[in-house]
């Protein structure tokens, strides 16, 4: 059991309808927040991850013990993917020069750097399970006394690579990029509680579910994004749950009760 408070919650992300792929559109004020020196090496889920990190939240002046923690499926897999047919291409070898562009982790290098954060910093992929297992850590580093702040930024931006993936096991679901920025600080708010054991459930669909509805989009940005919003609505003593399934009887639950009215501070950057 983790006890928190949420401060906010961002997406950014294509709509309903759209085609599977990149956003088609990246913020406008985008190269203001980010920046533009480096921007060679970063492909569109570097530059989101940023951009929601800096955006929307507290800007801070000074390193913070924040963590981040990015949870995503394919990550920037763009960034690779174009590393590696420039290589083929030029008929030249790969090698450290190329990093940190050339690692699965440097969206989360890039958020560290632009942010001043100190703390853990942490990308993962755990399939469809990725939101639950994501929030899991970023409570964990609180709860640990490892930060009095944890960013936590869930989803995807399709390349053409990751749509071809991704379709090799569909199971229905859209792939929408998009990409959900929350931040959770230490309070007294909410109590959450986690679940891994394997899915009894049969008949569950692979995905996200809150509650008994299911998501249609295997980008779990959205379906973070939503669960987040109906915590903030919940009243005192109200509980809200996130299952994701995935492959195998894979199954994590994620259950919030709201104990206090909204207490969630203003600021907190490395405090």
């Amino acid at each position: 059991m983790f006890e928190f408070s949420l401060r906010q919650v961002a997406l950014c992300g294509q709509q309903s309808g759209e085609a599977p792929g990149e956003l088609a559109e990246l913020p406008p004020d985008l190269p203001a927040v980010i920046g533009t020196i480096g921007d060679q090496f970063r492909d569109s889920f570097t530059r989101l991850c940023l951009y929601l990190a800096r955006n929307h939240d507290d800007a801070p002046q000074t390193r913070t013990d924040d963590t981040v923690v990015i949870g995503t499926e394919y990550g920037n897999t763009a960034a690779l993917a174009r590393l590696q047919r420039g290589a083929q291409a030029d008929g030249r070898r790969l090698s450290a020069k190329h990093f940190p562009n050339a690692t699965s982790s440097s969206a989360s290098a890039f958020v560290n750097i632009g942010i001043g954060a100190t703390g853990r910093n942490l990308t993962l992929s755990a399939g469809l399970l990725t939101p639950v297992v994501a929030m899991w850590q970023a409570l964990f580093a609180l709860a640990a006394g490892r930060s009095s702040v944890s960013r936590v930024l869930v989803g995807d931006v399709y390349s053409p690579e990751a749509l071809l993936d991704a379709g090799r096991e569909s199971h229905g679901l859209h792939c929408r990029s998009g990409l959900t920025h929350a931040t959770f600080v230490r309070g007294g708010e909410f109590r959450a509680e986690f679940d891994f054991t394997a899915d009894r459930d049969t008949t569950g669909m692979p995905g996200g579910h809150i509650g008994p509805h299911r998501s249609s989009d295997r980008n779990g940005a959205f379906v973070t994004a939503e669960f987040l919003d109906v915590v903030q609505s919940l009243d005192v003593g109200e509980q809200a749950v996130l299952t994701c399934r995935g492959s195998f009887a894979r199954r994590g639950s994620l259950t919030v009760t709201r104990q206090l009215a909204g207490t969630a501070p203003i600021g907190g950057s490395g405090e």
